[in-house]
């Protein structure tokens, strides 16, 4: 049975093409050279970010790292940075695999800036649904989709790449 209530958005190799073009973009405005920085939000952003590391490295032809950043209070694997690492000026980019109200993003901004005091911070997102309650952009941007509310983007990962974006009616 065809579910007709649900689009497929990207394809695996649709989101390739995507990621790489949002690498070489922040590739492009990395103008200090600092080494840059990936935090992935939660699951599904970890795993963009990884990707995007992955692009990353390949363009840059040195190691990026990406860190799985989680966004439910008092977590504990956020904290762990060295001193050095702390004082050390990154190119930091917040990664989430969708953006709707921004809450998400906003709060990861303020954490990472509360642990890291970094010198300059970014966002990107694979899927910008648009309806922010928060002043959050995306900065660097998969996809564009103004949803309406009874609508919901999925981005169905396994461990180490999306596969496809998906919308669906509630």
């Amino acid at each position: 049975m065809i579910d007709t209530d649900t689009l497929t958005l990207m394809t695996a190799k649709r989101v390739q093409r995507t990621l790489e073009r949002m690498a070489h973009e922040i590739n492009e405005q990395n103008r200090s050279n600092n080494p840059v920085l990936l935090f992935g939000i939660d699951q599904r952003g970890y795993v963009v970010a990884r990707q995007l590391a992955e692009m990353l490295s390949n363009i840059l032809r040195a190691d990026i790292e990406a860190r799985q950043f989680l966004v439910k209070e008092g977590s504990e694997e956020n904290k762990q940075w060295s001193p050095e690492e702390a004082d050390k000026k990154y190119f930091i980019v917040i990664v989430d695999d969708v953006i709707f109200s921004g809450h998400t993003m906003f709060r990861a901004l303020k954490a990472i800036d509360e642990l890291l005091k970094p010198s300059e911070m970014h966002t990107a997102v694979l899927i910008d649904r648009g309806h922010r309650k928060y002043p959050i952009k995306a900065e660097f941007c998969g996809m564009e989709l103004p949803t309406k509310l009874d609508e919901h983007v999925t981005v169905v990962t396994d461990e180490d790449h999306v596969q496809q974006v998906r919308l669906f009616h509630q």
